[in-house]
Parts: C-alpha cells; sequence; structure tokens
C-alpha cells in the first residue's frame, strides 16, 4: 500500500476512510462493514505507476467510505 501518513483518514469530514489495497479481502471487509453501518461506500479499480518502474503500473482498489450513505451513490458526484 502506497505511504500513506494519515491512516487513509481524509480532510473531508463527510468522506471518513479512504483506502488503497490490492487484497479483494480488504474491499470486501469494506463493503460488508458500509452495509451494517448504513454508510456510503465507493469501490473503483484504479491503475497506479509503480515507485521504481515509473512506466510500469499496478491495478489497485479504491475504497472511500462516507458517513451520508448517499455520498457514495453516482448521484452524489
Amino acid at each position: 500500500m502506497p505511504d500513506d501518513p494519515t491512516g487513509g483518514y481524509v480532510t473531508n469530514p463527510r468522506q471518513t476512510k479512504l483506502i488503497l489495497t490490492q487484497a479483494v479481502s480488504d474491499v470486501t471487509r469494506f463493503m460488508e462493514g458500509a452495509q451494517m453501518l448504513g454508510t456510503g461506500i465507493q469501490i473503483r479499480l484504479v491503475a497506479l505507476p509503480k515507485k521504481e518502474e515509473p512506466l510500469v503500473f499496478q491495478e489497485w482498489w479504491e475504497v472511500r467510505v462516507f458517513d451520508d450513505p448517499h455520498l457514495g451513490s453516482p448521484d452524489s458526484e
């Protein structure tokens, strides 16, 4: 996971967590948590360059968790 000094917490008070992971189990865990808590979630598959090889890209899951269940929906963007 890329270096993140904030531990994934973001400055937007309505967006509570941002993680980048390559493990589908992490994505599943956050999906289940969002469903149980009734929070919004947004999941995207992104390609990011490697630090040591900027022309080589790796796939990452970008997971954003929101306090408001409507903020993770496509209508909110």
